[in-house]
């Protein structure tokens, strides 16, 4: 028997949900670079300003990260160990994510009738050793957050969501 189509409100609301999902993760991630990065800076007693928020960068990205789900992408291991799947969607939207950083602050400078190399120098200092870097930390601070998705899509939201937040005393009647 075939479970009932999700009515468009349904579809709206539960992409809300992931899309507000998706962008407070990466807004924590981001925000913990931009400190960390404040830290760095003022053991060698330069001021830091952010030039970017953080939460208009994880909301920009998380779109971007929403849309690339709605088209499938990197499903390549879906049928595979858990494991799999999310070192493979956390490597993949890594560099989804920085590419798209990059056109986006290439776009930004071109705007501002600046350079590429200039545009783009306050990724990772503009260097392809930062950019690289970057984007392989973003690459391991995506595997929680695709270990979670690949489990809820096999266990069930409710499921996931009963095994973070109920006492385990009182889960295990019923399992």
């Amino acid at each position: 028997m075939d479970a009932p189509k999700p009515t468009l409100k349904q579809k709206v609301y539960r992409g809300f949900k992931e899309y507000l999902a998706i962008s407070c993760y990466l807004w924590l991630v981001f925000g913990l670079f931009l400190l960390y990065q404040s830290v760095i800076l003022a053991e060698h007693h330069i001021s830091f300003a952010a030039k970017g928020l953080a939460l208009i960068n994880a909301l920009a990205l998380g779109k971007v990260m929403l849309i690339a789900e709605e088209l499938h992408f990197a499903d390549r291991f879906k049928n595979e160990p858990l494991i799999y799947p999310t070192l493979y969607k956390s490597a993949a939207f890594a560099l989804v994510l920085g590419c798209f950083k990059i056109v986006e602050e290439a776009a930004i400078g071109l705007y501002h009738g600046k350079g590429f190399s200039e545009s783009i120098s306050t990724i990772g200092g503009g260097t392809l050793e930062g950019i690289l870097t970057l984007t392989a930390l973003l690459g391991i601070l995506l595997i929680p957050f695709f270990g979670f998705t690949e489990l809820r899509s096999v266990l069930g939201e409710e499921k996931l969501r009963r095994l973070f937040f109920t006492s385990r005393k009182f889960s295990d009647s019923s399992s």
